[in-house]
């Protein structure tokens, strides 16, 4: 189902966003004070809805009707007053659901007490995953879910090749549960106890963060 979201600040963020957003079969409108950057974000993506304006103006939002968006996302750089100013506008005008880019643990604060739903810091995010990445070569993909639990995509450990879930007793033992096994090639499937474990295979494993963290890949 189609649904209508906003994206305020079209710098490199901004610009995956949408065309994301437009990839998924969603509404969007980008909006960006820069003039010039969004000609030429129009000329790259040709029929988008990229309007130039001040998003920290008082009415702007509201006269663009965004109190009737299902979303949107303050991912506006090298300005943190006004990612503040805009979250604050856009929970005024009670869309639903708004995610804000914060560029240091302080405007992560500030963002989360003005109201935003959802604060990311990708420079912070994208440092501890290469963290994970190098530590532990296994290591796929990282979904952190809180504050002490994780998701993670890894290739099958070498100890755990040939064996059972049943026997490795991954919850009782370590807390950790297999949601999925891909095996190399095939689609993912829900995990049987009692099927080995094979080289080449994916998982899906969920689990208190420190836990999977010591995980040897």
């Amino acid at each position: 189902m189609s649904k209508q979201f906003a994206v305020i600040g079209m710098g490199r963020v901004g610009a995956a966003l949408v065309e994301t957003l437009d990839s998924l079969g969603h509404d969007f409108l980008g909006i960006d004070c820069d003039k010039e950057r969004i000609q030429d974000l129009s000329a790259e993506l040709p029929g988008a809805n990229l309007i130039a304006a001040d998003a920290t103006e008082g009415t702007v939002l509201r006269d663009l009707g965004l109190e009737n968006f299902d979303g949107a996302a303050v991912v506006i750089g090298n300005n943190d007053q006004a990612g503040v100013l805009v979250t604050l506008i856009l929970k005024d005008l009670n869309v639903p659901l708004v995610i804000a880019r914060a560029s240091s643990r302080l405007h992560a604060r500030v963002l989360d007490r003005v109201g935003a739903d959802h604060v990311v810091e990708p420079e912070r995010e994208f440092g501890e995953f290469l963290a994970r990445r190098i530590s532990s070569p296994g290591v796929l993909d990282y979904l952190e879910l809180g504050h002490d639990e994780a998701i993670i995509e890894m290739k099958v450990p070498r100890k755990w090749v040939g064996k059972t879930l049943a026997e490795l007793h991954l919850p009782r033992e370590k807390g950790l549960t297999v949601l999925v096994v891909k095996p190399e090639g095939k689609e993912g499937v829900l995990p049987r106890a009692n099927e080995s474990l094979n080289e080449g295979d994916v998982l899906l494993v969920g689990g208190l963060k420190k836990v999977i963290d010591k995980i040897d890949t």
